[in-house]
């Protein structure tokens, strides 16, 4: 009985593309934890502005408030996965693995256009429909 010549399951990190391909995943992970922590920075003020506007025009009560920050704040960040996503789909469909430039932060300002319509949409709310 011979041995095949090719095992689907040996990982292909001995080639040269499993190298490249895990040192390209590596910055890619590393420049976006960089942005996750401008773009927690930035939300945050917003964020706590909303809440306090809810507070005041609502009578939330103070653990309903902590549950509903800390929920928003978690999906926020969960959304914010979209950018990295989205720039491992660009660079792997169309850009042959290539790092992208300035594409990554064209993506970083959209995520934070998308995360500022929904602050101001938050804060809309308890201002048109007073409880």
């Amino acid at each position: 009985m011979s041995e095949p010549g090719f095992d689907p399951y040996k990982p292909p990190v001995d080639s040269e593309w499993g190298i490249q391909g895990m040192a390209a995943l590596a910055e890619l992970v590393k420049a976006w934890e960089k942005l996750r922590m401008l773009y927690n920075a930035i939300m945050i003020l917003p964020g706590l502005g909303v809440l306090a506007l809810w507070i005041s025009r609502t009578s939330m009560p103070w653990p309903v408030v902590l549950i509903f920050g800390l929920a928003t704040g978690i999906g926020a960040n969960g959304a914010f996965f979209a950018g990295p996503l989205a720039e491992l789909y660009i660079r792997g469909l169309f850009r042959g693995g290539e790092i992208i430039g300035k594409g990554r932060w064209l993506i970083f300002s959209a995520g934070l256009v998308v995360s500022a319509g929904v602050i101001v949409v938050g804060a809309m709310i308890p201002i048109l429909w007073p409880g």
